[in-house]
């Protein structure tokens, strides 16, 4: 009796912990001018990874979404910071495909990296500071979540979305996000 039920709580262990045997979620191919205005007032988005199943949440920081690039984003908090860094193994420009969970529920296919720059967490929300992080010097500072151990924002990227940089599609970050929606990279 005692192996019995010492096996069913195996086997349920297995069954409801196992990632590596659930299948993959896939997003929706949506192109970036018909999301951003779903992003308008900082919403919280949920981030799921697409080769791990691991989940965070972000905050889109944009001062004004509409007519951005792309999605500029933090960890909403100090355990969201620390699950995305977990996962890249530290700061990483590399994207990954993800999926996220829109305001509306919907599930979108991106990409994301996870570099911190243009900003500083000890000052205010769009202030003139000097040395913001990664290199990006003195300018207003994209940091609006405080104290979620970051410095500056990452980057979110949707179908057709753009560098603010270079104001040209990232090629790593589109072939992330057509594998996250299931479609062929190329």
């Amino acid at each position: 009796m005692f192996r019995m039920k010492l096996f069913l709580i195996l086997f349920f262990l297995l069954t409801c912990f196992n990632t590596n045997s659930q299948s993959k979620v896939y997003g929706k191919y949506i192109y970036w001018d018909q999301i951003k205005k779903q992003l308008k007032n900082h919403p919280d988005l949920k981030i799921i990874d697409f080769e791990t199943g691991l989940t965070w949440m972000v905050t889109v920081v944009n001062k004004d979404v509409v007519n951005s690039l792309h999605a500029d984003v933090e960890p909403s908090s100090f355990l969201d910071n620390i699950k995305s860094s977990k996962l890249w193994g530290g700061d990483s420009w590399d994207p990954r495909p993800v999926v996220v969970v829109m305001p509306s529920g919907k599930l979108i296919a991106a990409s994301i990296h996870n570099m911190p720059h243009a900003g500083v967490d000890e000052a205010p929300f769009f202030s003139m500071v000097e040395n913001r992080t990664g290199g990006y010097g003195t300018g207003h500072n994209r940091d609006f979540v405080k104290k979620n151990g970051m410095s500056g924002h990452v980057c979110l990227h949707f179908a057709g979305s753009r560098s603010h940089k270079t104001k040209t599609k990232i090629k790593d970050h589109q072939v992330a996000i057509k594998i996250a929606s299931n479609k062929k990279p190329f």
